[in-house]
């Protein structure tokens, strides 16, 4: 599974979404390993964005950032990379709300991932426990006050539920409230709750 986001807006951010999801379709297949995908990502995406850059001395700078996830059948726990990109909420069976540790490689695109590596970090996912991941667009949305969204911090105040559904529907009820109806910047949110 990946969440992603590229730098960027307009049909250039579109293009490098399509090519990136695209190289995921393409590698996951082909990766028995997160690290093995992740390193093929980058390789990828990096040619990809440099065949549609300007060349060398372009003003812009073009990555993704990505959070690569794998949530075996047969385990209790999730394993996952991530290149730059925020880490997810934990909403455990309980109701309690954590924030996932991960140590961030450098976004996808940038070349680097070859000469630092990356390192495949593990989650608790207990059946009934939701992933919840984002992209900045959600935390970044600001309230017309200047205020950024809070996310961990509602999705704590919300009744538990089991249910992604209604959690995803209470968060866009409540992020939209927060902005004044409007967002500034695209936003995309993945709830997966392990059901046994």
């Amino acid at each position: 599974m990946i969440i992603g986001d590229v730098r960027g807006h307009g049909l250039p951010a579109i293009s490098e979404a399509s090519a990136a999801l695209g190289s995921f379709r393409e590698a996951a297949r082909r990766c028995a390993r997160l690290d093995e995908l992740a390193l093929i990502l980058e390789e990828s995406i990096g040619w990809d964005l440099e065949e549609g850059g300007e060349g060398p001395g372009q003003e812009d700078e073009h990555f993704v950032t990505a959070l690569l996830l794998d949530l075996p059948d047969a385990h209790d726990h999730a394993s996952m990379i991530s290149c730059g990109h925020s880490p997810p909420l934990l909403v455990h069976s309980d109701g309690r709300v954590t924030t996932a540790h991960c140590d961030p490689a450098p976004p996808l695109g940038l070349g680097y991932l070859s000469l630092t590596g990356v390192r495949i970090q593990t989650v608790e996912y207990a059946v009934g426990d939701t992933l919840l991941l984002y992209t900045d667009g959600v935390i970044e949305a600001r309230s017309p006050q200047g205020e950024f969204y809070p996310l961990a911090k509602r999705v704590r105040s919300f009744p538990y539920s089991e249910s992604p559904e209604v959690l995803l529907k209470r968060l866009r009820q409540d992020l939209l409230a927060h902005t004044g109806g409007h967002l500034s910047d695209d936003a995309a949110l993945l709830a997966v709750t392990r059901a046994n």
